[in-house]
């Protein structure tokens, strides 16, 4: 490993548990223009960084800015999770069966959802980073759950919580239990060991905004344990509420996760929420210090993004603003003013940044 990788993970380790850590300018290099007939440069443009990020990708899925300061790729097709830096630097790959969902603790281990290649099962995995100073090619990688009695479940989205507690998304075609359905968010302690499920949600059909079906992303928002899940219809239709965001809160009389007021349609008209505002979103990801929040939709080829209050930008893109570069959106990150995105069909990662913080 190159021995400025080894200082800055050393440095990251000292400093993972406060509120954030202040990032280097990226060199971007050159960038281009997002043209079309009603496009023009301003502070709520976005601009491509060229070159995108190509490294043999195949349907890369999920995208994760780690707290070390790398990038991470679920490499899906190609069964693989790649490191790499912010400039596109390839650093090493581990090896995990259609990997789908990326998270880190604040031990700066990794937490992935893929398959079990034997069994087909959905499985959670840990990829022991710091054991061996981030060599990823050498890490240790251990099963943390395997849905075996399930195999049609697939872990789709995990968050981290302060302390290193974690929540994952598991999702699946058969949610007729009420005992044990498919769909659950679920609550792992900092030693791997399952809790309890989030039963602040509930699965099945229903119409309300607290009702989960078939999920598709998920994510915490930075040192906090409030998320955002994704959800999707099987028969291709736009859903309901396709994005909900839950607060946590905790007193005497109640701890757990509700619909915050801005959040909720019986009490907000919030853009955030509007019906059938999405087909397949996928992707989230969340400006650490705006809070503002971007959602892949891959059925529509549509990067939305909203700010913090839940309004929606018009600095959003898609196939159109993007001069059908970008296809199939799928995983996101935000790193350092940067927006990336994994394409599925492109494999390859594009970059985008306001023009206003070039």
């Amino acid at each position: 490993m190159k021995p400025f990788i080894i200082i800055l993970i050393c440095f990251v380790a000292l400093t993972a548990f406060l509120s954030g850590c202040t990032s280097n300018p990226v060199d971007i290099g050159p960038y281009k223009k997002l043209q079309d007939s009603t496009y023009a440069v301003s502070d709520t443009s976005y601009l491509e960084i060229t070159p995108h990020f190509q490294l043999g990708f195949s349907g890369p899925t999920a995208l994760l800015s780690g707290k070390d300061q790398l990038l991470y790729v679920a490499d899906t097709k190609n069964n693989r999770v790649v490191m790499m830096d912010i400039a596109g630097g390839y650093l090493g790959e581990c090896h995990i069966y259609q990997p789908t969902a990326l998270a880190q603790d604040y031990k700066l281990d990794l937490l992935v959802g893929g398959v079990d290649s034997a069994t087909g099962a959905g499985t959670l995995y840990r990829v022991h980073l710091v054991n061996v100073l981030h060599q990823i090619d050498s890490a240790q990688i251990t099963i943390i759950r395997k849905e075996s009695s399930h195999p049609q479940r697939r872990f789709v989205g995990i968050g981290v919580m302060p302390g290193s507690a974690y929540l994952a998304a598991r999702t699946g075609t058969d949610n007729s239990s009420s005992i044990d359905p498919d769909t659950r968010i679920m609550w792992f302690d900092t030693s791997d060991h399952y809790l309890t499920p989030v039963t602040d949600l509930t699965t099945g059909s229903g119409s309300g905004i607290n009702y989960i079906n078939y999920l598709s992303g998920f994510t915490t928002y930075p040192n906090s344990r409030d998320f955002i899940v994704l959800q999707y219809n099987l028969n291709g239709t736009a859903i309901d509420y396709g994005a909900i965001y839950m607060k946590y809160s905790s007193s005497a009389d109640f701890q757990g996760w509700t619909v915050p007021a801005t959040y909720d349609p019986a009490l907000s008209n919030s853009d955030f929420i509007h019906l059938k505002q999405y087909v397949h979103p996928i992707g989230l990801a969340i400006d650490s210090k705006r809070l503002d929040v971007f959602i892949s939709d891959v059925a529509q080829d549509s990067v939305f993004k909203f700010n913090s209050k839940g309004t929606h930008k018009k600095e959003s893109l898609g196939r159109f603003a993007t001069k059908n570069q970008m296809v199939s959106p799928t995983g996101l990150a935000f790193y350092d003013k940067t927006l990336y995105v994994a394409d599925s069909t492109k494999n390859c990662i594009f970059r985008f940044k306001l023009s206003s913080d070039f």
